[in-house]
């Protein structure tokens, strides 16, 4: 930086040696905080999904996917072991890139977006962008979080700035009582706890050090603004064990417990209102979080439905699927972001009045506007926007499964995808992803055949190798066959009749080996996944592990997870299980306020 008089002062990199940044307290205490087990900014859309490949366990077809695939391909989770139970512990989580801009936009006014513009992707690896097992820091990221602090803290205190403003609410010049102040104001939302002593003391003598120097009062403080933008306390999210090594339970901090909240709903830091309560004790019990999470739910920031719902479901890749003009015309880029649209405010409506969990499946409403009502055939409705449209012809009841969005993101560019599709149901819908294929399997020649989806897929399953998987997926898949690859309802499909039959059979069926329900088209299909056991503790556990920001333990003899999943998909004593109910008893479990250290 150049002080005011000319004279070159030492950069924040000079000084490092002087700023600990909590580096003992990670290292002993957070270093390792988990059992091995959309982008959502206000700026973008929610997050993008996965990249997997086909016959990956999640989010295989349409590049979702979701932390909480960790079922058995069967679908049916293990049985914990008897015993207490162990709410587990989540790893220290990096602000993801969304995270940060809304983090920092909230923390000082800025409008600034560096992790949009140069931050390296978060590229959902098990389908939600906020697993911290999964999460990384290069030298090149830090050198860009380095950057991003320089250029975020010159802003804030430019001279007459409203950031300045905001932030410098004492006279500077003053002397060592207002830069207490202003670190300790500061220092509690950047790292969304109080600083301790020690901390106030250490960022002082930054201050202090900077004078030294040459450094005028307010670059002393922007230095100090500089150093917290780069601390591990602000570009991650740490939670504290007492005791790192002993397994014994404990509650989060009202601080941590504030944290975990924000960072689910608003994918930000907390607001004042949950800074005051940690503040006041009055986060400690269940129905504290509870009530708070109903009024941030209710809040116009809130992004849980548009970001969990798009990284669950896979929807976000519709905003850069590309199609054959020739093929579909219709499609265009308004289409695409009236499909994703589509699925967050169905899904929101879900969220703010408590409808069943089923009905996700079985709603015979959305939200639609003039490009879907096209797409669709039906007569668009009234107003501007998306508006909440009954549907009377019987080819969009079947909720989220006849949707353009969820339909063109299981399709390929110049087709459908039975097997992407059907792929989808299992992993993402019940949560029984079918294995990875066999390798060295050839692509399937279907230049040498002709006819429907369900013709070809025929030939395919006549190799014994593929049969086993393909038998599941395919006779899923070919009951949404009457919906071409951008979602346009069809009754033929290559010039023959679409045959949209389909039954659970093998390993997918229940009982396990028997064959299950049948169906003819999607919105049987759809009613046939609600009803079906595994659909409820699938959302359930989606919900839960993009909320705690962890996969979960479900399987083999450490399936730890299971106990709180059964918790959170018991229904209320009046009325069916809803949406809402799931989130309320998301964060009223102990999995969500409590965790261990790692003996």
């Amino acid at each position: 930086m150049i002080h005011g008089n000319g004279s070159r002062v030492r950069s924040l990199r000079a000084w490092w040696p002087l700023v600990p940044l909590m580096a003992a307290a990670c290292t002993a205490q957070l270093g390792s905080t988990q059992d091995p087990s959309g982008t959502g900014s206000r700026g973008g859309g929610a997050g993008g999904g996965g990249t997997g490949a086909p016959g990956q366990s999640a989010g295989t077809a349409a590049g979702g996917g979701s932390g909480a695939n960790n079922a058995s391909p069967t679908g049916t989770a293990s049985t914990a072991q008897a015993g207490p139970l162990d709410p587990g512990r989540v790893t220290i989580r990096r602000l993801n890139r969304a995270e940060y801009d809304n983090t920092v936009h909230d923390l000082l006014g800025t409008a600034q977006t560096p992790g949009a513009t140069t931050f390296p992707n978060d590229a959902p690896q098990l389908g939600f962008d906020n697993i911290g097992d999964l999460q990384t820091l290069s030298p090149v990221q830090f050198t860009l979080y380095q950057q991003a602090a320089e250029a975020l803290a010159a802003e804030a205190m430019t001279v007459g700035s409203a950031e300045r403003t905001q932030l410098v609410t004492c006279d500077l010049t003053t002397g060592a009582a207002c830069a207490q102040t202003l670190i300790t104001n500061f220092g509690l939302r950047a790292f969304r706890r109080p600083l301790t002593a020690a901390e106030v003391t250490t960022y002082v003598t930054l201050m202090s050090t900077a004078a030294g120097e040459g450094a005028t009062t307010d670059e002393q403080f922007r230095t100090v603004l500089e150093a917290m933008l780069v601390s591990p306390n602000f570009l991650f999210r740490p939670e504290f064990d007492p005791t790192p090594t002993s397994a014994t339970p404990h509650v989060l901090s009202p601080y941590e417990t504030a944290s975990r909240l924000s960072y689910m709903v608003y994918r930000s830091m907390p607001d004042q209102q949950l800074f005051a309560a940690a503040a006041a004790g009055t986060l400690a019990q269940p129905s504290d979080v509870q009530t708070q999470l109903k009024r941030m739910l209710a809040d116009p920031k809130a992004l849980f439905a548009q970001t969990f719902v798009a990284q669950w479901l896979g929807t976000s890749a519709v905003a850069t699927q590309t199609f054959d003009a020739t093929l579909f015309p219709a499609f265009n880029a308004k289409l695409a972001s009236s499909m994703g649209l589509e699925v967050n405010d169905f899904f929101n409506e879900f969220l703010t009045k408590d409808e069943p969990v089923t009905q996700l499946l079985t709603a015979n409403f959305s939200y639609i506007d003039s490009n879907l009502a096209t797409l669709y055939g039906v007569a668009a409705p009234g107003g501007t926007g998306l508006v909440r449209t009954t549907f009377t012809t019987p080819q969009r009841g079947g909720g989220l499964l006849t949707m353009a969005g969820v339909l063109s993101v299981t399709s390929y560019p110049t087709r459908t995808s039975v097997v992407k599709r059907g792929a989808w149901v299992l992993s993402q819908l019940l949560c029984a992803p079918p294995p990875p294929p066999p390798a060295n399997v050839p692509p399937f020649p279907t230049g040498m055949v002709s006819g429907t989806q369900k013709q070809i897929l025929a030939q395919h399953r006549s190799d014994v190798v593929c049969a086993g998987c393909h038998d599941s997926m395919d006779n899923i898949g070919l009951a949404m066959e009457n919906y071409d690859a951008v979602g346009a309802y069809r009754t033929q499909d290559n010039g023959v009749a679409v045959d949209a039959s389909g039954m659970f059979t093998g390993a997918i069926a229940e009982p396990t080996g028997a064959v299950g329900p049948t169906f003819t088209g999607a919105v049987a299909l759809a009613k046939a996944v609600a009803a079906d056991s595994r659909f409820v503790s699938c959302v359930a556990q989606n919900a839960l592990s993009y909320s705690l920001g962890r996969t979960l333990l479900l399987t083999g003899t450490t399936a730890t997870d299971l106990p709180y999943v059964a918790q959170i998909t018991t229904p209320p004593q009046t009325g069916s299980l809803g949406l809402s109910d799931v989130l309320m008893n998301v964060v009223a479990n102990d999995t969500f306020r409590m965790r261990r250290g790692e003996p």
